[in-house]
């Protein structure tokens, strides 16, 4: 009787067709959401750091400003910092807090034009050679007086569409804007 009993009660489970679609299904959606993922992690780094540098440049001014000190901006392939002058009456990297030295993050790329010119990269200190480094030079000068050298930095990152183009006057006006790929070089 316990046999007749078994044969009766439905079988419960899912079959291995039916486990292997729903695998499929979840492989499939799961890729999808890693292909959109990745291609807005350029995009976020972007706007990201091109806010961060617009707000650095404006924290850089106001820190002259109030504390009465001329500051400086500058980059290289790899990072960007801003310099005061030092003891020694050498310009130096803000050693801590928000203006310390920064990595670029890749894949972003920064162009840099002071009045209207080309600026290439700062070669770092491993690059120059020779015995002693030679002292650090600010490519944008932040003054005391609030004023700027004109400058614009353009943000651009392989695979994104659109770029940032960070821009200062002379008399201390900064701005970004989103521009175009087209429009930044």
């Amino acid at each position: 009787m316990s046999r007749t009993l078994q044969a009766l009660r439905p079988q419960a489970g899912f079959t291995l067709v039916e486990i292997l679609v729903v695998v499929v299904i979840i492989g499939i959606m799961l890729s999808f959401a890693t292909l959109s993922v990745s291609g807005r992690a350029a995009a976020d780094k972007l706007d990201t750091e091109a806010q961060r540098l617009e707000q650095l440049f404006r924290l850089a001014q106001e820190e002259a400003e109030l504390k009465g000190y001329e500051m400086g901006f500058r980059y290289t392939d790899t990072l960007y910092q801003f310099l005061v002058v030092g003891p020694e009456k050498q310009w130096m990297p803000v050693a801590e807090g928000p203006l310390r030295t920064r990595p670029i993050p890749p894949p972003l790329e920064l162009s840099l034009r002071v009045e209207d010119r080309p600026v290439p990269p700062a070669q770092e200190a491993t690059e120059r050679g020779g015995d002693t480094p030679s002292p650090l030079v600010p490519q944008v000068l932040i003054l005391s007086s609030g004023e700027l050298t004109a400058f614009t930095l353009d943000l651009a990152a392989a695979g994104v569409e659109a770029g940032y183009r960070l821009s200062g006057s002379l008399m201390g006006r900064i701005d970004l804007e989103r521009r175009d790929p087209d429009a930044l070089r």
